[in-house]
């Protein structure tokens, strides 16, 4: 009872703050996202009033996403990419870019970019993006244009409280170690096993567009990320960062890595491949990603599985439509991927 006063609560507080022909719902209580709907055939059909909405609510914006973690917006024209970013258009985009990064994905224009290439039977676990760099995104914004015929669901996780419900054994590993990750990338001059489709062991020159070692190196300094050149050509490049983070407008201790998303074992990357990887790459093949705890533990099953089914029971899964805009705070909320079957076309823009 006490979670649904304090919903309704910051619902109302919400309906105060936003003006113009909307309607404003909490469809999961005490969870995010904040729910916005047209009210009108204005903004349900000119893209031009609804970009002055939305610099009209930008305030009202913000502060509904630091009391619900993430806002959805539904049955607004958004037809187009370049309609999306016009949405957003009040939102400074991510000035670092996505250089580093660990989804598969390209840009589509300007800040639009995929939101990923992963193949549409894997499961992407929860996480908040790119929170193994030293620098990454205050929020993100997700839009449809093309939903699938089945799944393909954007999951959302709210993370308040995520922290204080880990097991104290498994928590105080997050909090006292941090967390090391490390990625490596092939060289697409040498053409051996981990060139193989089904280990996706993807190139550098791929991943980073380009074929410049000395590009790229520059790309990784920018990012603060330690890196070295192997013998080979290929490339092993990682970081060591503080596994929970405080929020800068809340105050809130928060969970804040991707330990428990960047591990490959069968839960992640299913049992047929992770035997696959023990076979191929056993312990003397670095593989495509390593993570583990920055004094050098690994993660072990039970630190993993806390994690997990602490989000699985949280989590939030929505039916996409065409059209609808999602944007997140990126600490408060974690994000992930369903499987899906057909079509599906979700692009994804980063903002400082």
């Amino acid at each position: 009872m006490a979670t649904v006063a304090a919903s309704s609560q910051r619902l109302e507080t919400a309906r105060a703050l936003f003006s113009g022909p909307v309607r404003l719902s909490e469809p999961y209580p005490g969870s995010p996202p904040l729910w916005i709907e047209t009210d009108s055939d204005t903004l349900a059909g000119d893209m031009g009033a609804v970009t002055r909405w939305m610099a009209d609510n930008y305030e009202a914006i913000e502060a509904a996403l630091l009391s619900f973690g993430a806002i959805v917006w539904r049955g607004f024209p958004v037809h187009d990419t370049d309609h999306f970013i016009s949405m957003m258009e009040r939102f400074k985009p991510y000035a670092k870019g996505y250089a580093g990064g660990t989804s598969n994905r390209k840009a589509i224009k300007g800040p639009a970019m995929e939101a990923t290439r992963t193949p549409p039977h894997v499961y992407i676990q929860l996480h908040q993006e790119m929170s193994y760099m030293p620098d990454n995104p205050c929020a993100l914004a997700f839009y449809c244009k093309q939903a699938p015929e089945s799944g393909g669901e954007t999951v959302i996780c709210d993370m308040r409280g995520l922290l204080e419900e880990i097991p104290e054994t498994t928590r105080r590993k997050f909090e006292d170690y941090g967390a090391r990750y490390v990625r490596n990338l092939r060289c697409a001059d040498l053409d051996d096993w981990r060139a193989d489709s089904e280990l996706r062991h993807a190139t550098w020159q791929y991943w980073f567009d380009s074929e410049s070692r000395e590009e790229v190196s520059a790309q990784l300094d920018e990012r603060g990320t330690h890196h070295r050149w192997k013998e080979d050509g290929s490339l092993t490049f990682w970081n060591s960062e503080p596994a929970v983070t405080r929020h800068p407008a809340t105050g809130d201790l928060l969970y804040f890595n991707q330990l428990n998303s960047q591990i490959q074992n069968a839960w992640t990357i299913g049992k047929e491949r992770a035997d696959l990887f023990d076979r191929l790459y056993g312990d003397h093949t670095d593989r495509p990603y390593a993570v583990a705890f920055d004094n050098g533990d690994p993660v072990t099953e039970e630190d993993y599985l806390a994690v997990r089914e602490l989000f699985e029971a949280r989590k939030i899964a929505f039916m996409w439509q065409a059209g609808d805009v999602m944007l997140l705070d990126n600490k408060l909320t974690a994000h992930g991927r369903h499987p899906f079957s057909g079509e599906r076309d979700v692009q994804v823009m980063l903002f400082d």
